[in-house]
């Protein structure tokens, strides 16, 4: 009789593992399907060739290959501007461009992302003085950079009255 019962003991515990491996590759499946239409869609972006339907599709790629977009500058920028650009996803587009700005300060996108995040969140969110940080901080790190006059004329946007914003437009383009 205990024979028996230690005989069920041990298929009930081969069957319960068996069932957990199970459920770890079919995981390990997902990941990797994920992963593989997350680099289609950056792949698609990176040559042009990406439609709206495709970016609309991409979004959830990106906020679930969070630890893959991390990896590289080039993936952030990517998934950062179409995340901010769509309905789902817009704090996560936010924190891939100021997660570029600090993990690769040195990169040639991160001044660009300093500039897209002042844009997003004076005309997105209406933020000026976010906004104005962000601006601050592309002068401050990169004074050199060519993003740094159309900073200045946007800080002096975001720190002006109407009128004074009226007539910063009028000379900036007039000056284009």
């Amino acid at each position: 009789m205990r024979w028996i019962f230690l005989w069920s003991l041990f298929i009930v515990s081969c069957a319960n593992g068996e069932t957990k491996e199970v459920d770890v590759v079919s995981i390990e499946i997902t990941d990797k399907l994920g992963q593989d239409s997350t680099l289609y869609f950056l792949d698609k972006i990176d040559n042009g060739k990406a439609t709206l339907e495709e970016l609309d599709r991409a979004r959830p790629y990106f906020i679930q290959s969070d630890s893959l977009i991390k990896t590289e500058a080039k993936y952030l920028m990517q998934a950062g501007l179409v995340l901010m650009s769509g309905d789902n996803g817009p704090l996560y587009g936010l924190n891939y461009l100021i997660f570029l700005t600090k993990k690769f300060p040195m990169h040639k996108f991160a001044p660009e992302a300093l500039m897209q995040l002042a844009l997003y969140f004076d005309t997105t969110l209406g933020d000026k003085q976010r906004s104005t940080a962000f601006l601050q901080s592309l002068m401050d790190r990169y004074p050199k950079h060519e993003l740094v006059p159309s900073a200045k004329s946007l800080l002096e946007l975001n720190q002006s009255s109407e009128q004074q914003e009226l007539e910063t437009v009028k000379t900036w383009l007039n000056n284009q």
